[in-house]
Formats: structure tokens, C-alpha cells, sequence
């Protein structure tokens, strides 16, 4: 018998071959998973990495100044959300209908400086109008290096041009021009979850969880762009205050959060919100994963990885709870089994299909990376090796019939190009949780040779009339 109490100890990692065993051990004896679980949960609990990317957005919350240790009037802060409402739009799927809310813009004059000096120290870093930044007119740069991309003449200078104008969508301050481009991002969900849903309203074999999408405020959004470790009481209430309303939120449900474009399930303390004091601080969340994915764009990042949240939206989901009881990965993800499908609007076609959990990528990324011997990793690697009989079983029982169900819906869905759809199966019941431009999807490899088609990106929007 495994001293699993032990295991965690970077002076014990078990070797691959051990690890194995301790998994098929798990498997048949649920007292060493319960041992193994309450190990795990013991190390977790030990310390906090120095890793910013391995902070979560629970454990960040705790850094920020408190949000009852402000000066600033309630009546400025209320001043500024009803600022902000009213210049929000809410994309909502509830009770198999889609809808989008607004809200009335305040009937009193807009915030003004003098009024916010009142504040002091605790001075609001946004308005529903103003919010902080260095650079005002971060658009030109970006559509510098588009144009130059758009003009160049080698593949290398191509290349350059389109990093450094992608890295700058998600690092720079934005304007009114640089928030309009964003927002033309087809991977985020407020773009692909309307169409999805007009085919998914014809069937009834797939759902879609019921799903707040924020198109979030420019001054708002720009807080993405400051250092979160430097947010003002005042400005904390504001944020938190204001998703309350916007999203309607009730403390006594959980919720899964992301922003339109990255939900951070991979430390899933980011994506799941529960019990009431969590719920209060929603926005706080949101608003640290949004910044934690444009940190990766930074280039004191290694490696620079620009896109994970190129979005204007936030969006809010009912949280799908587990019906199968299956052991966690992840920090708190539910293991269940999902599917990955390539499809072509264009052609109606179905161009492959894989487990997302794939055996090879997972025992890949769990047992042989850098950090492999890791509690986190060390872990996630025993439990998915104790449970990967049972996900390859049930996606080969159901691969047929999910491969099937969304052919039949291609045809209801009013999208262009190719596109993944990824499927969470819970239970008996089959959700469709997300989708991506086909050509920037992980598992692409599923697509037989030829099928796969270059993508066309256009990141010109169509300029509002209030901005001509």
C-alpha cells in the first residue's frame, strides 16, 4: 500500500510506473481515493505560489485593500454604477429564450472631478463616462502595424506586423476605435451564441446552460489594463455592485463565469463562484481573470501568448452540477466527459471529431511536463490515468450519435467557415458549452489532411455612428 499521506512530498514523487499503480489502486478502493483527496487538500492548503499565473482569482481578492476601508460617499458609488448600467447591453438565454436587456441611462448630470475629490485617496478609477490611461490613442498604434502587416512583403514581416498588432489589442489602453476592433473577435461568445441558438431551439437533443453575456462598459473594461493589486476600495464597490445588478445575480445559486473568450477552467477556483460572499464579489473575478489573460500577451511574459481574452464581453453561466459524482482535476473540475467536434457551415459537413480529454494530451501534459511532479500536477495526473477507462468508454458508446445530432443541426445555424463545438456530457444530458474558429482550436489534428481550411480575419469594424 501507497502512503498517499506522503506522495505530495516533492522528496517522494512517485515515478510514472508508480503513479499508474497508485491510479488503479484509486480505481478499485475508494478509501485510498478518499486518503489521496484529503492529502491533496492538505498540501493545497499550505501556501500561496509566488507565480502569478498560478494565482487564482479567489486568492487575489484576498490581496486588494477591503472594501469597507474606503471614504468614498455611497452616494458617488451609486452615482457611477447607475452611470455604467446604463450603458451596458445584456445578451440573455434563460428558459429557452434569447433576449437582450438594457437598462434606462440615470436622469441626473454626469459624475464630475470635483465631485470625486471628495473621495480623497479613495478616489473612483472609473466613471461611466472617464476611467484612467496613459495612452489615448492606442488605436493608431495598433492600426499601424495592421496596415503594415496588410502591406508587407515577406512572410516575416507579415508575421512581426501581426503579433505586435495582436499584442496590442490586449495590452494597450483602450479608446473608443481599440474597443470596436476587439469586439470583432469571432471567438467570443456573444458573436457565435446567438446563431447557435437558433439551431439549438429546433432540436432537442443538445442544451445550452443558461448564460448572461455583458457587453462590458469601456471605462469598465479599461480597468483590465491597470494593475489589479492597485484598485481603490472605491472602485472595488463600483465593480462588484455593478454585476450584481447587470447580471441579476441571486446568492444563492453557483455560477460559472468567464469572459467571452477564456474561462480559466484550468484552475477552476477562476471559473466557479459559490455562497454568497462569492457571489458579492463576482465582479472582482471576472475582472482578475480578464486581467490575468491580458498579462499573458505582456512580453515580460514567457511565453507571450496574445488572444486568450481579446473580448469586450463578460459572461455569467448557471453552473451544470455534476450528476455522475466524478473525481476533480484542476482544482475543482468535475472530470466529465466531453467531445470536440470540427464542423463546416459552409458545407454542412462534420470534418472530425476527438475526446476533448485526449489520452495522449492529457498523460502528456499531466505526467511529463517541467512541473509534472507538482502537487497540481501530480494530482490531476492520477485521477485522470483512474478515470480515463471510463471517459474513453462512454465517449466511444456515444460518439456516433453526438457526431449525428450536431450534422442534422449544421443546417439551422446561420454561421460561415469552419468552427469546434465542444460537448458536456452530464449524465444522459449533452450540452454544448463552446465554440471557436475551427483554424485556432486545439485537436485540429482529429481533421483529416486538406479538410482544414486557412482562416480569413477582418478586424475592421463597422464604426458606430456616434463615433463618425
Amino acid at each position: 500500500m501507497f502512503n498517499l499521506t506522503q506522495i505530495f512530498n516533492p522528496k517522494n514523487a512517485p515515478t510514472i510506473m508508480q503513479k499508474d499503480e497508485i491510479a488503479t489502486l484509486l480505481k478499485t478502493t475508494p478509501e485510498a481515493l478518499d486518503a489521496f483527496e484529503a492529502a491533496y487538500q492538505k498540501q493545497e492548503s499550505a501556501g500561496v505560489s509566488d507565480n502569478f499565473f498560478d494565482i487564482n482569482a479567489k486568492t487575489a481578492a484576498s490581496f486588494l485593500p477591503s472594501r469597507h476601508a474606503g471614504v468614498c460617499p455611497d452616494e458617488i458609488i451609486e452615482r457611477i454604477v447607475a452611470e455604467l448600467l446604463g450603458k451596458a447591453k445584456v445578451l440573455v438565454y434563460r428558459d429557452d429564450e434569447l433576449s437582450t436587456i438594457s437598462f434606462p441611462t440615470p436622469d441626473i448630470p454626469p459624475i464630475t472631478p470635483s465631485e470625486l475629490s471628495v473621495a480623497g485617496e479613495d478616489i473612483p478609477q472609473l466613471t461611466g463616462n472617464n476611467g484612467m490611461r496613459d495612452i489615448p490613442n492606442s488605436s493608431r498604434a495598433v492600426l499601424y502595424f495592421y496596415r503594415q502587416m496588410l502591406n508587407a512583403t515577406s512572410e516575416e514581416e507579415k508575421k512581426f506586423c501581426y503579433d505586435h498588432f495582436r499584442q496590442g489589442l490586449d495590452i494597450l489602453d483602450l479608446d473608443p476605435l481599440l474597443y470596436e476592433i476587439i469586439g470583432t473577435n469571432r471567438n467570443s461568445m456573444g458573436y457565435w451564441l446567438p446563431p447557435l441558438l437558433t439551431g439549438v431551439q429546433r432540436q432537442s437533443f443538445f442544451k445550452v446552460p443558461e448564460t448572461s453575456v455583458l457587453k462590458v462598459p469601456l471605462t469598465l473594461l479599461q480597468l483590465t489594463r491597470l494593475p489589479y493589486d492597485g484598485l481603490h476600495p472605491s472602485t472595488i464597490k463600483i465593480l462588484n455592485q455593478f454585476c450584481m445588478k447587470v447580471f441579476g445575480l441571486d446568492v444563492r445559486k453557483d455560477y460559472f463565469i468567464k469572459t467571452g473568450t477564456y474561462s480559466s477552467k484550468y484552475d477552476f477556483r477562476n471559473a466557479k463562484v459559490t455562497g454568497e460572499k462569492e457571489v458579492r464579489e463576482l465582479g472582482e473575478y471576472l475582472l482578475f481573470i480578464h486581467f490575468q489573460a491580458c498579462r499573458m500577451a505582456s512580453p515580460l511574459a514567457t511565453p507571450t501568448i496574445y488572444g486568450v481574452s481579446t473580448t469586450n464581453e463578460w459572461v455569467v453561466r448557471e453552473f451544470i452540477p455534476d450528476k455522475g459524482n466524478r473525481p476533480c482535476i484542476y482544482n475543482g473540475m468535475p472530470l466529465r466527459t466531453e467531445y470536440r467536434i470540427f464542423v463546416d457551415f459552409d458545407t454542412k459537413a462534420v470534418l472530425g471529431m476527438n475526446p476533448y480529454w485526449d489520452p495522449d494530451v492529457m498523460k502528456q501534459r499531466f505526467g511529463y511536463g517541467r512541473d509534472a511532479n507538482t502537487p497540481n500536477m501530480l494530482h490531476d495526473y492520477v485521477i485522470y490515468r483512474a478515470q480515463e477507462d471510463i471517459l474513453m468508454e462512454e465517449y466511444r458508446r456515444n460518439e456516433l450519435l453526438v457526431r449525428e445530432k450536431i450534422r442534422e443541426m449544421l443546417g439551422d445555424i446561420p454561421l460561415d467557415g469552419q468552427w469546434s463545438i465542444d460537448v458536456m456530457q452530464n449524465g444522459d444530458d449533452f450540452y454544448i458549452i463552446d465554440m471557436a474558429l475551427a483554424a485556432t482550436s486545439a485537436l485540429s489534428e482529429c481533421v483529416p489532411p486538406g479538410l482544414l481550411k486557412p482562416l480569413k480575419e477582418n478586424w475592421l469594424p463597422v464604426i458606430p455612428k456616434a463615433m463618425n
